[in-house]
């Protein structure tokens, strides 16, 4: 396979008369080390000075015209201490030519600017980067001293994406964080575990806990993040049992007994993620729905009654007064939503079906704020404030369910990278 064509970019000094062909030295050292096919010089008015120096090098050494040998441009800024302006020049000629070269950096020479921002220009595009080092005599390499050395910033490049995306992670963008891995350079620097990461975490958030347990590598996740081993186990742990099926009962796979229950607390601490990024909306209308299936877990867990589907006699078996049940219309499927199913809780003496009797004021009203909602019937929007206050009437209810519902909530909480 022929290698591709190699395009030099070097930022260009001027210096004094005395250094301009110590100077010069010192890029026709980095030029005939790297062979370019191309050679881009970028300097001011003035450096080009240095480029005829640089010419004179040439010919003085191998008795030929540098202009026939060698394809390359001069981009002339006189910005020199602009870093923006010289960042830019470097960003826009390596658009311009990074699909046909393989784009080389030397930054041996220039104004402080000049080479700070050829130095991340290289950092932030992942490109080779280049310095001609050797003995120095009044801040100029001596001639025959010279040695071009490739400098590394690949590394710090990935520490400051590693910090993004710990930022990423935190603040729950997880299909952000997934894409900035793509571009991580350092191949050692665990990339593969932190796109695992992202990708569980998301489908954890999603509330697709079956793709977040497959793709769950406990092992790694705590050999990366140690500190972090606890919550990992108690992640895996509430995953496991989501996705647990009991396979040798006689009705077929039954779900886990707390399957539901840490549905709910993983659905509360979406809701309260959303809350921390202040989708108020999005932070309610889980809320509801953990309210919602609150009834419809103790519905279903104590009394046997799916209130998707209201099967009369299921009631009579549960000694509901016939009034109540001569109200409904047994000619349909009769489904329940939030309020029926409550109410039906009170006409089962249920310790929920009180809270719900004692709270119904406050519980209308904060119904109302879901129900008012853009992303619901209405046309307002949430506040931090509705939602705290709805959060308290679900936890409360929610602790009515189970005795252990924080401890559910805790071991659904993600972690928080540092």
């Amino acid at each position: 396979m022929a290698r591709k064509k190699r395009a030099l970019f070097m930022t260009v000094g001027t210096g004094t008369d005395s250094k301009k062909y110590s100077l010069a030295h010192g890029l026709m050292c980095s030029i005939d080390s790297k062979d370019p096919d191309f050679i881009c010089f970028f300097g001011s008015r003035d450096s080009k000075s240095t480029v005829d120096a640089l010419k004179e090098v040439f010919y003085d050494e191998f008795e030929e015209d540098f202009d026939e040998c060698y394809d390359y441009e001069f981009v002339e800024n006189e910005n020199i201490d602009s870093f923006k302006n010289y960042f830019n020049e470097f960003k826009f000629k390596i658009a311009e030519l990074e699909d046909e070269y393989r784009i080389l950096i030397d930054y041996t020479s220039g104004t402080k600017t000049m080479t700070m921002s050829a130095a991340f220009a290289s950092m932030i595009f992942r490109k080779e980067l280049f310095v001609v080092v050797g003995e120095r005599s009044g801040g100029v390499v001596v001639k025959g001293t010279e040695e071009c050395k490739s400098q590394n910033l690949y590394q710090v490049y990935d520490e400051l994406l590693i910090s993004t995306l710990k930022d990423l992670f935190n603040s729950n963008r997880f299909e952000s964080g997934k894409l900035l891995v793509d571009v991580l350079v350092d191949t050692n620097r665990d990339k593969d575990v932190y796109s695992k990461l992202f990708d569980t975490y998301y489908y954890f958030d999603s509330v697709n806990h079956e793709k977040a347990f497959e793709t769950f590598d406990v092992g790694e996740f705590q050999k990366v993040w140690p500190e972090l081993a606890k919550q990992f186990q108690l992640n895996i742990k509430a995953l496991n049992i989501m996705n647990t099926f009991n396979q040798n009962s006689s009705k077929g796979p039954v779900e886990h007994e707390l399957k539901k229950y840490y549905m709910l607390a993983s659905i509360l601490n979406n809701a309260r993620r959303r809350r921390n990024e202040n989708k108020f909306d999005d932070a309610v209308a889980r809320l509801y729905r953990s309210l919602e299936l609150i009834a419809q877990i103790r519905l279903s867990k104590v009394y046997g009654i799916n209130s998707s589907c209201i099967d009369i006699d299921i009631l009579r078996e549960n000694n509901v007064d016939e009034d109540y049940l001569g109200n409904l219309d047994s000619s349909k499927d009769i489904k329940f939503g939030l309020t029926a199913d409550y109410e039906l809780l009170a006409k089962l003496n249920d310790s929920l079906g009180e809270f719900y009797l004692n709270n119904r004021e406050q519980i209308r009203n904060v119904l109302k704020f879901r129900n008012n909602s853009i992303l619901a019937h209405g046309f307002e929007s949430c506040s931090k404030k509705e939602y705290d206050e709805f959060r308290g009437i679900v936890l409360e209810a929610a602790n009515l369910l189970h005795e252990d519902m924080g401890k559910f909530i805790e071991e659904t909480m993600f972690p928080i990278l540092s």
